[in-house]
């Protein structure tokens, strides 16, 4: 679901508003849709204006939520948004600036042929690419409650048999 989303919730510890949550939509990428080498880590591409830098420069605690209906397959299979067969998933961690230069080159690469208006954004306004050290994953998708917290280094070194 990661893979295949261009859009994510991110969720912070407000800056701005204290004491209270602060949730804005956000794109992002991990490769192409197509892409095998798809990581599982989110890569963002922001502004040190946007609230969203000021929040997780001040706790860079968030989380990253992702919905099966935004990659449409519960649009498509006739299943609502909020049914818990709409399959959820809920990575937890810490942001991080992407500095390593093979890490910068995939996300230039995922972030500018997903979203390619980003790379017609004003330079002036520093934009830099952020990833998620990720510290939890948690899904929901069948009914009987969100039981499952995946194992972080099980998650990230998953390969779907389809690949």
């Amino acid at each position: 679901m990661v893979k295949y989303s261009n859009v994510s919730i991110v969720s912070t510890h407000s800056s701005f508003l204290e004491g209270y949550p602060f949730a804005q939509n956000k794109d992002v990428a991990d490769g192409l849709y197509n892409e095998t080498l798809s990581t599982g880590i989110p890569i963002i591409y922001v502004s040190p204006m946007a609230t969203l830098t000021h929040d997780f420069t001040k706790d860079a605690r968030v989380t990253f939520s992702y919905s099966a209906e935004f990659t449409h397959y519960c649009k498509d299979q006739g299943i609502d948004n909020d049914s818990p067969r709409c399959g959820k998933v809920m990575l937890s961690g810490v942001m991080e600036k992407v500095r390593d230069v093979d890490e910068v080159a995939w996300a230039k690469y995922g972030i500018f042929a997903r979203h390619p208006d980003t790379k017609k954004w004003p330079p002036g306004h520093n934009f830099t690419f952020y990833k998620l050290n990720i510290k939890n994953v948690y899904v929901i998708d069948y009914f009987g409650g969100a039981t499952k917290h995946l194992n972080v280094t099980e998650y990230l070194k998953y390969k779907p048999s389809w690949m």
